[in-house]
Formats: C-alpha cells, sequence, structure tokens
C-alpha cells in the first residue's frame, strides 16, 4: 500500500458532484506528498468506524440552503461524533459561492468542527479568510476559517492553487512521514493540477451544490 498505508482518507457529502471533485483534487495531493493509496469516501456510503484507522481524516462538504448541512451529513453527523479520534487529525474544507451567498459561506465547515469536537481529534489546517470576500460565516475563528474554502462558482482558477498549499500545511501540521513537497514538481503544479482543477471546477459553476432553496440552488455547486 505504500508509505501513505492507512495514514489520511478523505471523506466528502456532495449534492451536485462539485464536492466530490474538490474531494478527488485533495485525495490527489495527499497522494503525490504522501505516496501511497489515498480513498475518497462517500459519506453516505461509508462506515464511520472505519475512519478511526487513519492518523488523518480529510471531511469535505457543501452548504446547503441557507447556511445548512447536505442531507447525508446531517444523517451520518451522530455516527461521526460519536467516534474516538483521540491521537487523530481532522482537516475540513468546504465548497461555496462568497457572492451568492456572502453571509453563510461555507457554514458547514464550522457546523462540522463544533461537531466533531467530542470526538477528541485535533483540528489541523486553518485557512486565511482575507482573500475571499464574504461577510459571514460559521466556519470563521479570528480571521481564519477553520478549513479551505473553495469557491468554484466565482474563483475555480485559484482551486488548484488552493488545494495544493492546504494540503501540504494539512500534512505538515498532522506530522505525517512526507516524501517531499508537492510544489516543487513543476510538472505536476503546471500540468496536472491544472487539468484536474478545469475538470473539478466546473461543479460549481452551474450553482448546484452548496446552498439553494433560494433560487437556483445551493451555496455554490458543491
Amino acid at each position: 500500500m505504500g508509505i501513505a498505508g492507512r495514514h489520511a482518507v478523505v471523506v466528502y457529502s456532495t449534492l451536485f458532484g462539485t464536492t466530490a471533485r474538490v474531494a478527488e483534487l485533495v485525495a490527489a495531493e495527499l497522494r503525490a506528498l504522501l505516496g501511497g493509496r489515498v480513498p475518497t469516501l462517500d459519506v453516505a456510503y461509508v462506515d464511520p468506524a472505519e475512519l478511526a484507522g487513519y492518523d488523518l481524516v480529510v471531511l469535505g462538504a457543501c452548504t446547503w440552503n441557507v447556511g445548512q448541512l447536505p442531507p447525508d451529513l446531517e444523517l451520518r453527523l451522530p455516527q461521526l461524533e460519536a467516534l474516538d479520534l483521540r491521537g487523530k487529525a481532522l482537516a475540513l474544507f468546504g465548497t461555496g459561492d462568497q457572492a451568492g451567498y456572502p453571509d453563510t459561506f461555507v457554514d458547514a465547515i464550522g457546523i462540522v468542527a463544533d461537531r466533531l469536537e467530542a470526538t477528541g481529534a485535533r483540528l489541523v489546517g486553518r485557512w486565511p479568510a482575507a482573500d475571499y470576500g464574504f461577510s459571514a460565516s460559521l466556519a470563521l475563528r479570528g480571521g481564519e476559517l477553520l478549513g479551505l474554502a473553495v469557491d468554484e462558482d466565482n474563483e475555480p482558477e485559484l482551486t488548484a492553487v488552493r488545494v495544493c498549499a492546504w494540503v501540504e500545511r494539512v500534512v505538515a501540521e498532522a506530522s505525517l512521514p512526507g516524501r517531499g513537497s508537492i510544489a516543487s514538481d513543476d510538472n505536476r503544479a503546471t500540468g496536472e493540477r491544472a487539468g484536474a482543477a478545469e475538470g473539478a471546477g466546473s461543479g460549481h459553476g452551474t450553482r448546484a451544490e452548496g446552498q439553494a432553496l433560494r433560487p437556483v440552488a445551493a451555496d455554490h455547486l458543491g
């Protein structure tokens, strides 16, 4: 299974595919940095107990309706928050639309962070909020977001760069055994990642996932 072994897993909750595509980007960066296999799992079908076997659990979600969790994640949260993740690291990312839903941007990150505090996991991967244009978020703590915010509706061209930098931060803070900086790999940084980002970016563009119950959709294309 390579050096990554059971070091990391990426779990996501998606409605229209955007968050799933971002999860694949995150997993690809983890594989590049750690080596070996890093599975991506839909929270709707995962056995929560399996997650306790990993050193790092990465969880991503869109923000649905007006600051709500997607239904699959809402259903699974009681099982997730009952896990014993003491000694493990937890990293969160969310997809949202800062222009269309500036007052509930990536609220899911904050909701999940608060709910999973009971697991005893150590939260890693906080992300600067300065580069975004939202007005309020449950994920905001002292000028930082509790995880990576991805806005495929308005800033799809930044997704690959943000994911790359964030994953490096997560791996360092989680003290996982890496094999080198991903950013130093020029071919991957300018080629494979850029291509992957293009494929991942289309999800938010149609505003399918994130927050919907307002005309057309979600917080974004979650």
